[in-house]
């Protein structure tokens, strides 16, 4: 069994499986993958009104690997300055995640923020926090 991502060759086998009746487990057999990674790749990629397609499971693979190592600081300016702003008045990442969960500010347009992603990009080192 192998770690890696499922590749689009094997998204088509899974296809072709799924037309000709085949289980999930069975189809983990013959793909050589684990029986959980193949029920979640047809769950993320069909609905009752669609079937599994392996172009469509493709693209959308393809696209949400294009979204990755985008950080929300990066990406909304006033929300790293409100962020960077709470930082230099000594609040934690916590207490700045929880004033934006539980009183939204008009401003930042309901936009929401983990602590963990304030830690993350505190210690990432790319930048400081305040855009410098």
């Amino acid at each position: 069994m192998t770690n890696k991502r499922i590749n689009f060759y094997e998204r088509q086998l899974i296809e072709y499986w799924l037309k000709i009746g085949k289980s999930h487990r069975k189809i983990a057999k013959l793909v050589k993958r684990n029986n959980s990674d193949i029920s979640r790749e047809i769950k993320r990629n069909s609905s009752p009104y669609f079937p599994y397609n392996a172009i469509i499971a493709q693209k959308a693979c393809d696209r949400k690997a294009r979204k990755t190592n985008k950080r929300k600081l990066d990406q909304n300016l006033p929300l790293r300055n409100w962020v960077a702003e709470r930082l230099k008045n000594d609040w934690s990442p916590q207490q700045i995640a929880g004033r934006l969960a539980h009183f939204p500010l008009p401003h930042l347009a309901g936009k929401t923020i983990a602590y963990e992603t304030i830690y993350q990009y505190i210690y990432s080192g790319a930048r400081s926090i305040n855009g410098d």
